[in-house]
């Protein structure tokens, strides 16, 4: 993966405080007193210049473009170990439209050695994703960006007006096709880490081209303006979109897609619905090398709505539209499924679409006395050290980024979890790392979170085989399918009790016991199957008003801890009826 840069900083009034430790805002009120008010401060007017011939009425007939098709997935050439522990390269083809009223422009960033660099054209983003084992995952490095150079004005959108400045603007209703072999060009291929993807901006003036490779003699070059990038004798994988080829092992792949992102400088919120597209393609092991082939249909937005199953929200910095937006987009996908022994597991994909201050947390509001275990996070590179922490306290599970592994713009992150609170609607926050003018500490996306506890889990029982009594689903009124999965030794007998809720205490120092023993019942003796499990059933009657019960079973072992009678499993309180949080 590319080292981290900064971000790039333009056209903004940045406020910096010496602050001691990692960028935290919760625990710097100063920081947050002083960022609030420079996030209010004009705020109208610092969101309205991310965007450029705003008075097109409606907005759309302005600075608009977009892509209207993308395919032909090519391998480029792989290197490295024998397979399956090299890299390979690919490349994509996009066809962009401009379905505005008025020119795109199209200047070029330098095409050789020596040529002025010009800054106010499209770049081209590029990701790849595979859905393994029902996560959706990126597996493409973080890959550097296609920089547009000559507009072809093509009548293919349909009527076309050639625009005033010729190749150097893209006409209303023209279109531009670029080529998988035009895409993967070096001379073209610049760092996502320049460009702001919010505003579009990006600055010739000490970039990539100007400076040149770290390969290159004499590196780096003077920041002139001027190209001095020299890609003469590189090989077929360096800057290109490069997946590791363990991520791909298996004759015939299956579960990938590409996606292409534009980013036009200035081109308002409202019209970037269609800069995002996304196709499924294969590829292929010979023995020998790598084939790819195209398939399915190309479709706008976000990749993740690739990921069968999953429900995606996006969530902005700031207001709904153009004028009152201070940082671009994030996209949250979820997937719950369960609950498998009383447990719903969790899965988050988080694209970060066109958001410039990047991802420092990613933050979930969860049920305080829910179980949450099992916890994940999965980013682009391969390196454990960089990994996000994650912890749960408060009512909520945080992962926080580390030192220089921020959540930036064209980057897929997972995040996951199992818990015995079940799903609700909900918003997910995400802090941010650096914060354009006028933009707020965070974000947030709606999703689903663990916010219905049926059952809380109160402690483990004594006994070996040990017995763990969960739910089988939710205990609503009504639920004529509602029990207790049990999982203990095989054949093992157990009389599962059940009383009100009460203070807990020990029979002896290992043995809890969590029912009243002043006032109890039982539902019967049950024996667990050949494999351990066994099922009570607890059927809802709908005349019952919502309330909690306890449950707790008592288990005939082998040598029983309790006065060589018995031992008891965990206890249980069930809430019946119940809504949300305890």
């Amino acid at each position: 993966m590319a080292p981290q840069r900064p971000f790039p900083r333009r056209d903004a009034v940045v406020v910096c405080l010496a602050l001691p430790g990692p960028l935290s805002p919760m625990k710097h009120p100063i920081h947050l007193l002083v960022l609030t008010a420079a996030a209010t401060f004009g705020a109208d007017l610092l969101a309205q210049s991310n965007s450029r011939f705003t008075g097109a009425s409606p907005i759309s007939s302005g600075y608009n473009g977009g892509l209207t098709s993308i395919g032909s997935a090519t391998v480029r050439g792989r290197q490295g170990a024998a397979y399956p522990n090299g890299e390979m390269a690919l490349s994509f083809q996009n066809n962009l439209c401009n379905p505005g009223g008025i020119p795109i422009e199209w200047r070029t960033p330098g095409g050789f050695v020596g040529s002025t660099i010009q800054t106010d054209h499209p770049k081209f983003g590029f990701m790849v994703a595979r859905e393994v084992n029902g996560r959706l995952v990126q597996i493409s490095d973080w890959s550097y960006c296609k920089h547009a150079f000559l507009s072809l004005n093509d009548p293919n959108c349909g009527s076309c007006t050639q625009p005033p400045a010729g190749g150097a603007q893209l006409g209303v209703g023209c279109s531009d096709i670029y080529s998988a072999a035009n895409n993967a060009s070096f001379t073209y291929l610049g760092p996502p880490w320049e460009i702001n993807p919010f505003t579009g901006v990006w600055n010739g003036v000490g970039s990539y081209f100007d400076i040149g490779d770290p390969a290159q003699a004499n590196f780096p070059q003077p920041a002139d303006n001027v190209r001095s990038l020299s890609t003469s004798g590189w090989g077929n994988v360096k800057n290109r979109v490069t997946i590791q080829e363990t991520d791909i092992q298996g004759g015939v792949s299956s579960g990938l897609f590409f996606m292409i992102h534009v980013i036009h400088e200035g081109e308002p919120i409202d019209n970037r619905g269609d800069n995002t597209m996304s196709r499924p393609f294969t590829l292929n092991w010979s023995g020998t090398a790598w084939t790819t082939a195209t398939t399915g249909t190309p479709t706008l937005g976000s990749i993740l709505t690739r990921w069968s199953g999953s429900t995606m929200a996006i969530g902005q910095n700031g207001g709904g539209n153009w004028n009152n937006t201070f940082d671009g987009r994030f996209a949250v996908a979820v997937k719950v499924t369960g609950p498998t022994n009383g447990l719903w597991h969790y899965e988050y994909a988080v694209h970060n679409i066109d958001n410039a201050g990047g991802g420092a947390s990613f933050r979930l509001p969860v049920c305080p006395s829910a179980r949450v275990l099992n916890l994940g996070f999965r980013d682009i590179d391969k390196n454990p050290l960089n990994d996000w922490t994650a912890t749960v306290s408060g009512g909520e599970i945080v992962w926080n980024a580390t030192a220089g592994n921020s959540h930036r713009w064209n980057q897929l992150f997972n995040f996951w979890f199992d818990s015995d609170a079940a799903p609700v609607a909900g918003n997910a926050t995400i802090d941010q790392a650096l914060l354009e003018p006028g933009a707020a500490l965070s974000l947030a996306v709606a999703t689903q979170v663990p916010g219905l506890q049926p059952a809380v889990h109160l402690g483990s029982g004594c006994g070996t085989p040990s017995l763990e009594f969960a739910v089988n689903g939710l205990p609503t009124i009504g639920n004529a399918g509602f029990g207790l999965l049990a999982q203990t030794g095989p054949g093992t007998p157990f009389l599962t009790l059940f009383s009100g809720p009460t203070t807990p205490f020990n029979l002896t120092p290992e043995c809890p016991v969590f029912i009243n023993l002043l006032g109890y019942g039982d539902l019967g003796l049950t024996f667990a199957d050949g494999a351990g499990n066994a099922f009570v059933p607890i059927p809802i009657d709908p005349l019952w008003a919502p309330f909690d019960m306890t449950f707790q079973a008592a288990t005939f072992v082998p040598a029983p801890p309790l006065f060589d009678l018995f031992g008891v499993s965990n206890g249980l309180t069930v809430r019946f009826g119940g809504t949300g949080c305890q």
